[in-house]
């Protein structure tokens, strides 16, 4: 069992810091891109073979882990293009992770889930001002240089929201 966690553990660290790693700042296009491609990735063969394989008894941590990254990546895509730090975000992937674990594969729940990611993804794109996004890394911090009350230069941080 200790083996078991501890190479289902190592197959999330190693996606973890390689999402970590390859992450960049991005736009809103690219943020519906991401979502899109992850509605297209719910309804592939792979997706559901990775989701039925997770269902199965596996022998090893290290193939759960490959199952489960297989199983939730695109759910990942998703939750990374609109804002790691967002809890409401993070809780709706979560949400829908761990109903995709428990519950069996069904063409009538998975396939309008589908539907409704690609859904997302095209309102990012058109109308990416309809508050579906919630980046922290579209906080504006830049050191602002002023003067104090003695006619001293003061630098502060000023935080603006970009749009």
């Amino acid at each position: 069992m200790p083996l078991f966690v501890a190479s289902y553990l190592a197959v999330r660290t190693v996606v973890g810091v390689a999402v970590y790693a390859l992450y960049r700042p991005h736009g809103t296009v690219t943020a519906g891109g991401v979502v899109i491609a992850a509605g297209v990735y719910e309804l592939t063969p792979i997706k559901r073979r990775f989701r039925r394989r997770c269902r199965e008894r596996v022998s090893s941590g290290l193939g759960f882990g490959l199952c489960r990254v297989g199983s939730s990546i695109g759910l990942m895509a998703v939750m990374v293009s609109l804002g790691v730090m967002s809890v409401t975000w993070i809780s709706v992937v979560a949400v829908v992770v761990i109903a995709q674990k428990l519950l069996p594969a069904r063409a009538a729940i998975d396939v309008p889930l589908a539907l409704a990611i690609l859904g997302l993804g095209i309102l990012i794109v058109i109308a990416p001002s309809s508050g579906t996004r919630s980046h922290a890394t579209d906080v504006d911090v830049r050191p602002r240089q002023s003067r104090g009350s003695a006619g001293s230069v003061v630098t502060t941080t000023k935080e603006r929201v970009n749009d």
